[in-house]
């Protein structure tokens, strides 16, 4: 009797577990246009191992030589070109269905006594971007060397500065390089190229306070494609795609293909952001999957009924076998 109880018990789990799976995944494949100029947050994030890679892309309008980009993460980062097409790439990958090493040195936020608040890690051209990859003590230090550098950085960001330096993160300051840009220097709107930032990192994080700066008063469209070891989400997010993809599916796909060398779970996330709603980074966790057992055992449903039914078939057919 105690076996058929446990093989009764297990018959439920089972079942509940493959209903849960079954409604679990599943993606909205929106519009090409959607995907590639309308959002104003483009990113692709790669999280393996406590290694984090994201890859940038964000909408620009007006005078690049106004343009200033900076992107705070919180450890010391390796910085690399993307191809344009990267996106283009991502779009038919989820409307259809060799990475980094580690080889960089780790910077330590200790600070010389004559940096006066800065220290500046490395200087670095990435494709159109000339880049500054330094620390702060200061906010008030950072905010002054940021415009003395024509990075144009608002006073009223000192505050958020303040907050990354608190944290001990580092920044990565950029400026399009005119001659290596081919775009119209004095008019511009549209993607900038992207990006590549590499780092350390115990959880899946993607830099937005900073962001509520430059945010317009309808708010920010983030969309972001994330390649981790299962589904991942954030508050509020909208799903519009998850499934496993291998590297072998990869193959008409040459920029994912140098990117992604293992098999992973790829995520694409949504969300509209107001100003008010940057005031945190974005942490993204796994979603876990519940056996949701309450929805097995009611009686008026059909899968109810027939587990039911099965349980007492067992229960007499034991009891005939031993009589």
């Amino acid at each position: 009797m105690r076996k058929g109880l446990c093989f009764i018990l297990m018959t439920l789990l089972l079942l509940g577990y493959f209903i849960s799976l079954s409604s679990a995944d599943g993606g909205l494949f929106t519009q090409l246009y959607k995907d590639i100029i309308e959002p104003n947050q483009l990113a692709m994030m790669v999280f393996d191992e406590m290694v984090e890679k994201i890859i940038f892309q964000i909408d620009y309008q007006g005078n690049t030589k106004d343009f200033a980009w900076i992107i705070p993460v919180p450890a010391y980062p390796k910085l690399f070109y993307v191809e344009d097409d990267i996106f283009f790439e991502l779009y038919k990958l989820t409307k259809s269905s060799s990475g980094f090493g580690c080889g960089w040195g780790i910077g330590q936020t200790d600070f010389d006594p004559n940096d006066e608040g800065i220290h500046i890690w490395e200087e670095n051209q990435v494709g159109i971007y000339y880049t500054t990859t330094l620390t702060a003590s200061d906010p008030h230090a950072l905010l002054t060397w940021l415009n003395d550098n024509n990075y144009a950085f608002p006073a009223e960001g000192q505050e958020i500065l303040d907050y990354y330096i608190q944290k001990e993160w580092f920044f990565i300051a950029m400026k399009i390089q005119f001659e290596e840009a081919e775009i119209n220097i004095d008019d511009y709107s549209g993607a900038i190229q992207p990006i590549g930032v590499m780092f350390f990192s115990e959880e899946i994080i993607y830099p937005l306070k900073i962001s509520a700066l430059s945010a317009p008063s309808w708010g920010t469209e983030v969309l972001i494609y994330v390649f981790s070891e299962g589904r991942v989400t954030f508050s509020g997010a909208q799903e519009e795609y998850s499934a496993t993809i291998t590297p072998a599916q990869l193959k008409e796909y040459p920029i994912l293909q140098n990117l992604i060398d293992e098999t992973f779970t790829l995520t694409k996330l949504r969300k509209n952001f107001s100003s008010e709603e940057m005031a945190e980074d974005l942490i993204l966790s796994l979603v876990q999957r519940n056996i949701k057992i309450s929805s097995v055992f009611d009686l008026n449903s059909p899968l109810s009924q027939v587990i039911l039914f099965i349980s007492v078939f067992i229960f007499f057919l034991k009891k005939s076998r031993r009589s």
